[in-house]
């Protein structure tokens, strides 16, 4: 009886603490394949991370077909979202689920995403990533693609030089 009740103790204290929280809200912009703007029943509006992925950048090849199928999937629609954390831009990062899907799941069947190993060690992401790059799904048709976080490097590198 003790081990329960220091275990219901410990989940609510996590739970207060923002350990686990959600956020719910209707999707009022689609920034890019992988970032969106959701407005709450306060009408807060939200910066959301999609976790777990990174998808093309804009002027990337793919980046606007991933920005018009997240747009598509979620658009004015209502979204959950479980949060993992705050990124160093103050946006929230979490899982966007809609339907009874996961958005970083569907942009990874379509090959619309990478699966983020850096800050991600889902397995199940990674199958999808695996299987969209055997199927040449998306992105995985260009078999030198190049990823977002090299891209952005590449871009930042000619910036300066």
């Amino acid at each position: 009886m003790k081990k329960l009740f220091n275990f219901i103790t410990l989940f609510f204290l996590l739970l207060s603490a923002g350990v686990y929280s959600q956020l719910e809200g209707k999707v009022v912009k689609v920034k890019d394949g992988d970032t969106i703007v959701i407005l709450d029943e306060n009408n807060k509006q939200h910066t959301i991370r999609v976790a777990d992925i990174d998808c093309p950048e804009k002027n990337q090849p793919f980046g606007k077909k991933a920005k018009w199928f997240v747009s598509d999937q979620i658009y004015l629609k209502t979204v959950k979202i479980d949060v993992k954390s705050k990124d160093r831009y103050g946006r929230t990062i979490g899982l966007v689920l809609y339907q009874n899907k996961n958005l970083s799941g569907e942009l990874l069947k379509v090959g619309l995403a990478w699966h983020y190993k850096k800050y991600s060690n889902n397995n199940y992401f990674s199958r999808l990533e695996k299987t969209a790059k055997q199927n040449k799904k998306g992105l995985w048709i260009d078999k030198n693609a190049v990823a977002p976080w090299n891209w952005r490097k590449y871009k930042k590198r000619k910036r300066y030089n």
